[in-house]
């Protein structure tokens, strides 16, 4: 059996999952924690890490008809009977970088000295360097350089955007 790339309508991976689940089929949801500003505040949300797709395992010959039309399914990648399967090379690449919790951890390619701007929070625009990354591996400082001073700041190194 091969993996397969499950199309869901929006919001409805974890329902997807459930009913696979439910029906014995091996299902790959990986999942992203991140930081959303919301109301002026940050929290953590945990997203899909592909909105509106997650991956199942099956025979396409005895299970195509039922995963197809399950409640929460728009299609399988692939052609009409033919779903193209996924290589498991790539779920063993997405499932080693998740967490101890199960959650893919993304690190920029952010390396001492870049330039950096600021993409979210009370900083957003601005520009920097990126000095040091801290102990807590989510935060890290950033020189920032505005009109004829010099800040240090404490900065979510997934607000960075390498310029």
């Amino acid at each position: 059996m091969n993996w397969y790339a499950i199309y869901t309508k929006p919001k409805q991976e974890d329902k997807v999952e459930e009913t696979f689940r439910r029906a014995a089929i091996e299902v790959f949801n990986p999942k992203l924690r991140r930081k959303k500003l919301v109301r002026g505040k940050n929290e953590h949300v945990i997203t899909p890490f592909f909105a509106n797709y997650l991956f199942a395992k099956f025979d396409p010959l005895k299970q195509y008809h039922m995963i197809k039309y399950t409640r929460g399914v728009r299609g399988i990648v692939g052609n009409p009977g033919s779903p193209w399967p996924v290589s498991d090379d790539i779920i063993n690449i997405i499932r080693s970088r998740m967490n101890e919790d199960g959650l893919i951890v993304i690190t920029p390619d952010i390396e001492i000295g870049d330039r950096v701007e600021i993409m979210e929070g009370p900083f957003r625009g601005f520009m920097g360097i990126f000095e040091k990354e801290m102990k807590d591996s989510d935060r890290i400082i950033v020189l920032l350089n505005t009109i004829e001073y010099q800040a240090r700041v404490n900065i979510d190194k997934e607000f960075l955007v390498k310029k």
